[in-house]
């Protein structure tokens, strides 16, 4: 008689359980551990004895030996059994193994991150910025003596750019106002023979004609980009020590030539700014370059008098390489005078003209203008009080590092 059933529950009570429980806690995973081990141990023992009566006299004079002789104390006996070998060589298999492993070489490499994050598109320009900036800083490590000749191997600048082309940012004017980006660009540009495709987007930003917002964002972006070729300059002069800032001039002339500012707004008030920057390293910072070509001083000289530059032109004459000239400054001073408030309630801009008139001064006192040096020490003694009040703004780190001490003289007079 065949007995049917509604449910296959019914057969839950006849069939084995087929799957016991894990071990509740640490000690019953432990003792399950040295069950399973020494069950496996037994039955390999069984299956590859010992050996004869001779391998066991040679094992216990071999265990002997190892108690006497401290140099082989630390071997176990049981390491010759047939089952710890066996166990050695599973335990030892690459796939049970857990250790750290090294990091290959390519994931510290900064181009292969580089190219890594521009295949999964992750590359932005901080990072671009970032991975140029380590490319260098290996280079100046491993090649400080060729360092311009190791960056045009590099091909660091070419990758970047071709990043750019493929991303869309190169025709994206607001990229261009990135400054790490571009001022850890542009050196390698130049290293690897990219210098007029960097000229190719000076014109194409001075040519814009962008009406409202998009037109500051591209004035902005036009700055940026000459800032970054005379950061390029001036950064040479200041590494090497050795040359003046006629490369910086030229690159200033150079660029007047390509935008024609006095025909186009964008360009006028990028291009202006830029030309005072240098103007500034000019005279604030005479004492850290070398004198120029006076050609080239008296070209740049004369492309900004066509930029509403009047203190700048009188600064720079103050300090031509050949013929200082004191006039235009001693003019400028005398017509601010008059009132004070002309001189402004900038800082920066205060802080100009206090360097104006200490540079002119002592200009005065190699002529022998005793006069004009008294009047000097009368204005900056009326402006004493405003100007002391705030001298830390006037006067900062980027001016010469006896700026401030003179100025207290004069105050003190």
């Amino acid at each position: 008689m065949v007995v049917r059933t509604n449910s296959l529950k019914s057969l839950k009570n006849f069939l084995p359980q087929l799957h016991q429980p894990l071990p509740l806690n640490k000690r019953e995973s432990r003792q399950l551990l040295e069950s399973i081990t020494a069950s496996f141990r037994k039955n390999l023992d069984e299956e590859h004895p010992w050996g004869s009566s001779k391998d066991e006299s040679v094992s216990r004079n071999t265990t002997r030996l190892k108690q006497d002789s401290p140099l082989l104390k630390s071997t176990s006996t049981s390491s010759n059994r047939p089952t710890e070998k066996h166990l050695h060589a599973i335990l030892s298999h690459p796939l049970f193994t857990h250790q750290e492993r090294p990091k290959p070489a390519a994931a510290l490499d900064p181009f292969h991150v580089f190219d890594t994050a521009v295949s999964r598109g992750l590359m932005t320009p901080r990072r671009a910025a970032g991975f140029l900036s380590k490319v260098r800083t290996q280079i100046k490590a491993e090649n400080p003596d060729t360092e311009q000749e190791a960056m045009a191997k590099s091909g660091a600048g070419l990758r970047v750019v071709q990043w750019m082309r493929t991303s869309g940012l190169e025709s994206n004017m607001q990229s261009f106002s990135n400054v790490p980006l571009f001022w850890n660009l542009i050196p390698f540009m130049y290293a690897e023979g990219f210098e007029e495709l960097v000229w190719t987007w000076v014109a194409r930003l001075g040519s814009q004609n962008e009406p409202g917002n998009c037109e500051g964002i591209t004035a902005t972006a036009l700055y940026r980009l000459l800032q970054a070729i005379n950061r390029l300059k001036g950064e040479g002069v200041m590494s090497s020590g050795t040359h003046s800032l006629d490369d910086a001039y030229k690159a200033m002339l150079y660029a007047y030539d390509i935008l024609q500012p006095e025909k186009n707004r964008i360009a006028f008030g990028s291009y202006r700014m830029a030309w005072v920057s240098l103007a500034l390293s000019s005279t604030l910072l005479v004492s850290r370059y070398p004198k120029p070509s006076a050609p080239i001083f008296d070209a740049f000289v004369d492309v900004g008098r066509s930029l509403e530059a009047p203190m700048h032109i009188a600064h720079l004459e103050l300090h031509h390489p050949l013929k200082p000239n004191h006039s235009a400054a001693v003019q400028f001073m005398h017509q601010k005078a008059d009132h004070a408030a002309q001189i402004g309630n900038s800082p920066f801009y205060r802080k100009q003209f206090v360097c104006l008139a200490l540079d002119t001064a002592d200009r005065l006192k190699e002529v022998g203008d005793v006069e004009e040096v008294s009047w000097i020490e009368r204005l900056l003694t009326k402006l004493g009080n405003d100007l002391n009040s705030s001298i830390s703004n006037i006067l900062n780190t980027q001016t010469d590092s006896s700026a401030e001490s003179r100025l207290r003289t004069w105050l003190t007079v």
